[in-house]
């Protein structure tokens, strides 16, 4: 699907930033009636949840530079939570956390695109994938198709049988990633499909196994 369900994304982020602009205001207000400190400790947890100082056109310049710093912040950003996510994320979950940490300082589609079209080039350890299906994700480089082929085949021979559903729950990704890892499998000659009434389901690759 990449990214036909954006604007929506950018409404919720939108929304994001006025409860966070809200938040702001009242503590502004409320100057007089809490302490320095307990003004303090309530900002310090608020950049917690985002970025400090996020790259813009206004701080480091247009175009090339822009993309360049902005493909930067989002490394960093992305360095801990994509191993969290299992080593892949879909590009519009990024989107969607990306924004939400950056406050009011939202990037368009096209520039975290752009952005993560830079990682190789800057020798940032994540790359922007496309699959055969059109799913866009961002994947750390350690995060390699072998390694996933194994691990999903592995869980294959144990289950028996997976839908994408039941995979996803199983490995905690979306279903939609859980789905590219079952295909990418299935295309390694690991796996084969069942279109059956519930959707696919996917099964060892046995015939394979026997071959001499």
């Amino acid at each position: 699907m990449a990214f036909k369900d954006l604007d929506a994304l950018m409404e919720k982020a939108k929304e994001m930033v006025a409860i966070a602009d809200k938040v702001a205001s009242t503590l502004e207000e409320k100057k007089g009636s809490i302490t320095e400190d307990e003004t303090r400790m309530f900002k310090s947890y608020l950049l917690s949840m985002g970025i400090d100082n996020p790259v813009t056109r206004e701080t480091v310049g247009t175009g090339a530079n822009y993309h360049n710093e902005l493909a930067k912040e989002l490394g960093r950003f992305l360095d801990n939570i994509i191993q969290d996510e299992g080593g892949m994320m879909a590009l519009t979950d990024v989107y969607c956390r990306f924004n939400r940490a950056r406050g009011m300082e939202l990037v368009s589609p096209e520039d975290l695109i752009n952005a993560s079209k830079l990682f190789e080039t800057l020798k940032i350890p994540l790359r922007l994938r496309r699959f055969e299906s059109g799913v866009l994700v961002i994947q750390s480089i350690s995060h390699s198709d072998e390694e996933v082929i194994r691990k999903t085949k592995q869980l294959l021979d144990d289950k028996g049988s997976l839908t994408a559903d039941e995979l996803a729950s199983v490995v905690a990704v979306s279903v939609m990633l859980a789905k590219e890892r079952l295909l990418v499998t299935e295309q390694a000659g690991k796996a084969c499909r069942d279109d059956c009434a519930e959707g696919l389901r996917f099964y060892p690759n046995l015939f394979a196994e026997r071959e001499p």
